[in-house]
């Protein structure tokens, strides 16, 4: 765990730059006390932070494919190393996935729930409008659960 520390935290002894990373985190540690202290908006904090997270986010999906390419490669290297190595167990993983499209019985099964679904929720928007949940022939129509969640959408202004 020493070691993992160590090359988490001694970029800069060992090369003599500063580790980006850490440039990144202490600029969201300052933005935020910023914020805190009333000098930046809440608004001017969110834009720099999903400036940094978009250019992330980027870094991220390079290891991603990175890995998804060698991960062969590291994984013949890891099994060398049945005790870990520099703090990590590396071990390649499969997931089965099973799709049922091509079978005739489930496309009549998935249609039916996508009419069953478009119908409570036509008969839910009649209730919010103060209408009735039936049918045409005074069958009640179950009513889905709602839920509301809440998000920032960042688009980009033209």
């Amino acid at each position: 765990m020493q070691d993992r520390e160590e090359e988490l935290f001694g970029f800069e002894e060992r090369t003599g730059y500063i580790d980006p990373y850490q440039l990144i985190s202490d600029q969201f540690v300052t933005d935020a006390q910023e914020y805190e202290d009333g000098n930046l908006s809440a608004l001017e904090v969110a834009l720099k932070m999903r400036k940094d997270y978009e250019k992330l986010e980027i870094q991220m999906n390079l290891r991603k494919t990175w890995f998804d390419e060698n991960k062969e490669a590291i994984e013949n290297e890891s099994s060398k190393y049945p005790e870990g190595y520099k703090g990590y167990k590396v071990v390649l993983q499969t997931r089965t996935t099973l799709n049922f499209k091509n079978i005739d019985e489930w496309k009549v099964l998935e249609n039916a729930k996508k009419d069953f679904e478009a119908k409570s929720k036509a008969a839910l928007l009649m209730v919010q409008k103060g209408g009735l949940n039936v049918d045409a022939d005074g069958a009640e129509i179950p009513l889905p659960e709602v839920s509301v969640s809440s998000f920032l959408k960042f688009d980009k202004a033209k």
